[in-house]
């Protein structure tokens, strides 16, 4: 065991040993994505939120480069609107400023741990309507270092976790995909807060419902005055670079 330990630990000195800015890991993470031409996949859907329910549910993600996307689904269905398509510039691009960038290993894998401010546009989710008392936003994320993916992301405003998202990958032919990510929500201090929807409602061509209204239709008690969820996604069946018709993709009149 001494062996591999001493060859595990060569190989992560020489991984860390390079100097990485932002920009090199994130032509490294886009190079990994950008494998993906198209995929098509299955995916289950189980959620709970504050006073909200949803039964499992199954849905088929379509996904097309550049940005094309189309989700199938009969009736309701909920998703976070950023991340699921496993697009990982959208993350990147919400960072305004990276403040540090630190090495850390989990399991023996070397990650880099992304700490920056948050393009306050890009953020989807409620906002203060007091535009003289925006709290500070930032976020942390991680990436996997051998891989150049992103496992974790995490969303604070004034130190306070508003959301996280993790994803576990599998490997299909060479490209590492998402094989079950969990997104969590908690919101303290709803009462504050106003507009912006954390998530999308509804099957294909349904509105968006404001946050608050969607809070008080959950079940959101005031005295509480928090509004907490968890969204778990497994992905399975997965058909990747295999061509899809731009067709699906258009809008049926």
């Amino acid at each position: 065991m001494r062996p591999i330990l001493t060859i595990s630990l060569m190989w992560l000195s020489i991984v860390f040993g390079q100097s990485m800015t932002i920009e090199k890991i994130r032509d490294n993470v886009i190079a990994q994505f950008e494998q993906i031409n198209d995929y098509q996949v299955d995916t289950k859907i189980s959620v709970k939120m504050t006073g909200f329910r949803m039964p499992k549910k199954k849905i088929r993600i379509n996904y097309k480069r550049p940005d094309k996307i189309k989700v199938e689904t009969k009736g309701f269905a909920i998703l976070p609107k950023t991340g699921v398509d496993g697009n990982p510039s959208e993350f990147l691009d919400m960072l305004k400023h990276v403040t540090d960038i630190k090495r850390t290993i989990h399991n023996n894998t070397p990650f880099y741990k992304i700490m920056g401010k948050v393009e306050r546009d890009s953020l989807k989710i409620p906002l203060k309507v007091n535009k003289d008392d925006i709290p500070e936003i930032t976020m942390d994320v991680f990436v996997d270092a051998k891989k150049w993916v992103i496992t974790e992301v995490g969303v604070y405003m004034d130190s306070e976790s508003v959301f996280t998202f993790q994803t576990d990958y599998t490997e299909i032919e060479g490209i590492h995909v998402p094989e079950k990510s969990v997104f969590k929500i908690g919101i303290k201090g709803i009462s504050k807060w106003s507009a912006g929807n954390p998530v999308d409602l509804g099957g294909p061509g349904s509105e968006r419902k404001e946050f608050e209204t969607m809070a008080k239709n959950a079940g959101f008690d005031p005295k509480k005055d928090e509004f907490v969820g968890e969204m778990v996604m497994t992905f399975t069946k997965y058909k990747v670079n295999q061509g899809i018709d731009d067709q699906i993709f258009e809008e049926k009149q």
